[in-house]
């Protein structure tokens, strides 16, 4: 029946959401965050943070953790159906906009925290101290600006950027 949403995980939904598991373990992200995306990537209706719990079988926090990363990376859009107060959600299915969030939120303060703490230690030891490890340091340095130039470069390769106003959706029941 339309507008009923299943409790149960199809064949097909099971091996999609198999596929997303690999693809955040393969970035370093937790199997969960893949498996909630997969979910909502296999998903026509838009799911609230309940039904994420039910269908997956995995805690409230875990679920709610998993939304609010996915949401922070671009990867996930707000619905709103009219006459329910739950948030619900949709899978944003352009790489683009999921790989410019993740660069910008999860990969660019990483590397921006490492160039920190790399000021800090050459700050805090005399040169000849460093000098051991000069060269490795100025390496690093190296390895941060070609980071610079090509974080820009990946989200451009990818293809233009969608509206905003475009991954919205208002919905009655």
């Amino acid at each position: 029946m339309k507008g009923e949403l299943q409790t149960h995980i199809t064949d097909l939904e099971r091996e999609l959401i198999a596929f997303f598991v690999n693809a955040a373990q393969a970035i370093g992200l937790p199997k969960s965050y893949g498996e909630i995306y997969g979910l909502f990537f296999a998903s026509e209706q838009p799911l609230a943070l309940d039904d994420v719990i039910e269908r997956l079988q995995i805690s409230k926090g875990s679920a709610s953790q998993g939304i609010r990363f996915l949401k922070s990376i671009n990867a996930l859009n707000t619905i709103y159906l009219q006459g329910d107060r739950r948030d619900h959600y949709k899978a944003e299915t352009s790489l683009r906009r999921i790989a410019d969030g993740l660069l910008k939120e999860r990969i660019a303060p990483q590397l921006q925290d490492g160039m920190e703490r790399l000021k800090s230690l050459k700050s805090q030891y005399r040169s000849e101290d460093l000098k051991p490890v000069k060269e490795r340091i100025k390496n690093i340095e190296a390895w941060s600006k070609k980071a610079d130039l090509l974080l820009p470069l990946v989200t451009n390769f990818l293809g233009p950027k969608p509206s905003k106003s475009a991954s919205k959706t208002v919905k009655s029941i």
